[in-house]
């Protein structure tokens, strides 16, 4: 089997309006692929892999180059192939009422970042990757002094840092 080279991103289905509608009259032509990777594997600037329908890639991107999920890599007559980026566990924490106790909102931010996670803030709900359903048990342990002020949830997305924020997690 051929290895399909690829060196750059065209783009991404849901900043560019016309990759969006190529991407959904491929899809409709059923000529459309998913190169399914981990968040971690968006961070790589070489992978080999094959997409959903078999094709063999090989990413050889300039260092430093993020892949994002909807990114276009393959657009042609026969072909279309994105980045489809595989949901992971997050824990989500909502602030129910800390009182104006700006304290308790240093903690939470001292206990993640030690933690050296990235995050994404939405909807004044903050998200985090995790590795294993136990580390919300040591995350309910560390906020333990703020923990009624608090909703602490596990959930499954496709989590892409906050835009700025790209730690190293260990």
């Amino acid at each position: 089997m051929i290895m399909l080279t690829v060196t750059s991103i065209l783009g991404n289905i849901f900043d560019d309006k016309k990759l969006l509608a190529k991407f959904n009259k491929m899809e409709s032509q059923k000529i459309c692929e998913r190169l399914k990777i981990s968040r971690l594997e968006t961070e790589r600037s070489r992978i080999r892999k094959k997409t959903d329908l078999g094709t063999d890639i090989g990413l050889i991107l300039d260092s430093g180059t993020r892949l994002h999920h909807g990114d276009v890599i393959v657009s042609n007559l026969k072909k279309f192939i994105i980045i489809e980026q595989l949901p992971e566990k997050v824990i989500s924490i909502k602030i129910r009422k800390l009182n104006d106790n700006s304290v308790g909102l240093v903690t939470l931010g001292h206990v993640i970042g030690n933690r050296h996670k990235p995050i994404v803030i939405k909807d004044d709900v903050l998200f985090f990757p995790i590795q294993a359903d136990s580390e919300v048990d040591v995350f309910k342990k560390l906020l333990s002094h703020i923990i009624n002020n608090i909703e602490i949830k596990v959930e499954e997305q496709i989590f892409q840092p906050q835009h700025g924020i790209y730690l190293h997690e260990h």
